[in-house]
């Protein structure tokens, strides 16, 4: 028979895991703990005491005077001033109907431009001309 050196290290590390565990477990059912040994401050809360609230005392309200409302008062109306009346500016185009439409001055190109609308569908007419005048200065 041969010794195996690779399987007794697998063997003897695998029993040691176990060892662990089995051990861990015991201590943990048992309720015993093991430590390094490094102390480090502690604090244990003490048991909750119960105490009765201090007694409560309302105070009353302070008493309540009531004074009766001042007499009516009564102002005469001021005084109305009847001035004339303000001046009416009318431009002179509207005094003798409506203003005449002036026609906007177009450049060659502008004109052109406007006449070939027309030959635009009937749905794109508006929307060419809207675009010809807006560049009108």
């Amino acid at each position: 028979m041969s010794f195996n050196r690779c399987a007794f290290v697998k063997g003897a590390f695998s029993t040691a895991v176990v060892a662990a565990a089995l051990s861990a477990s015991a201590a943990a059912h048992a309720e015993v703990s093991w430590s390094i040994g490094i102390d480090a401050p502690t604090y244990y809360e003490p048991e909750p005491v119960y105490s009765s609230p201090p007694p409560v005392y309302y105070q009353p309200a302070p008493p309540t005077y009531y004074e009766p409302p001042p007499p009516p008062a009564y102002y005469r109306p001021a005084p109305r001033y009847y001035g004339p009346p303000p001046p009416v500016y009318y431009e002179p185009d509207y005094r003798y109907g409506p203003r005449p439409v002036e026609r906007p001055r177009l450049s060659d190109m502008q004109r052109r431009a406007l006449d070939n609308c027309v030959l635009l569908a009937p749905r794109e007419q508006p929307r060419c001309r809207a675009t010809v005048m807006s560049t009108v200065r």
